[in-house]
């Protein structure tokens, strides 16, 4: 794909992650329309960023585990741009819990937006690709999926399902549509664990003894989208950790 000239549509798009794919995709002439919900000043700031590379970025506040409200959230992205080229499904959250320990309370967000908000947003984008047309789709993973640990049972049950509708749309989509994954692993402290020395995990627990971040995500994911013989595969970013 000529990413020049392309519209995405990237989920949780202002802050972290999500905000190093949205610059990197702008810095290759990618137009970005960027989901938020409770990042607004984030948001508003880095689309003054991206402005400055010459591209269209627009705002959408939505929060998107009111899955029944999506396709009109997609709506409104494709009548401000056109056709949506590239969707990243990037918005997550991450409880820390166990079977034992997890609240019912919990579990409707926490599959809706990591995983039935996924689903609903490609079959949105898929629909909006004409059968002559071509489209990308990434969804964002994680590389924890690849080791049993219940200390964050739901949140892995939601990734894993992610992983495995990543591959069932690769195979349903095609030819039109690529899908694609990627797994992080060890980028930056979490939300409420900033005072981690976040070096000092990696020493122990990479091989590489180093930390990914952001921009090693963003990166990959100009990789994946500058591919067309590449689809149902997750690129596993975790410097050996999960081996």
């Amino acid at each position: 794909m000529d990413l020049n000239g392309q519209n995405a549509f990237i989920t949780g798009g202002a802050i972290r992650i999500g905000r190093a794919i949205s610059k990197e995709l702008s810095k290759h002439g990618v137009n970005v329309a960027i989901n938020y919900n409770n990042s607004g000043d984030q948001a508003e700031q880095l689309r003054q960023e991206i402005i400055q590379n010459g591209v269209k970025v627009e705002l959408f506040k939505a929060d998107i585990s009111d899955i029944h409200g999506l396709p009109e959230l997609f709506a409104k992205v494709k009548q401000s741009f056109g056709q949506i080229d590239i969707l990243i499904n990037n918005a997550g959250i991450y409880p820390r819990d166990t079977l034992m320990s997890l609240k019912t309370d919990t579990l409707d967000p926490l599959f809706a937006i990591n995983l039935f908000a996924p689903l609903v947003l490609m079959r949105e984008f898929a629909k909006q690709i004409p059968d002559d047309g071509h489209g990308k789709i990434i969804n964002i993973v994680d590389a924890k999926i690849f080791k049993n640990d219940p200390e964050t049972f739901m949140y892995r049950l939601t990734k894993v399902g992610l992983w495995e509708a990543t591959k069932l749309a690769a195979i349903e989509l095609a030819p039109r549509i690529t899908v694609n994954a990627i797994s992080p692993g060890l980028m930056m402290s979490l939300a409420g664990y900033e005072h981690l020395n976040m070096q000092a995990v990696a020493e122990r627990r990479v091989p590489l003894k180093i930390l990914g971040s952001p921009e090693i995500v963003a990166q990959n994911v100009i990789h994946i989208l500058k591919q067309d013989f590449m689809t149902g595969n997750n690129i596993i970013l975790d410097g050996g950790e999960y081996i």
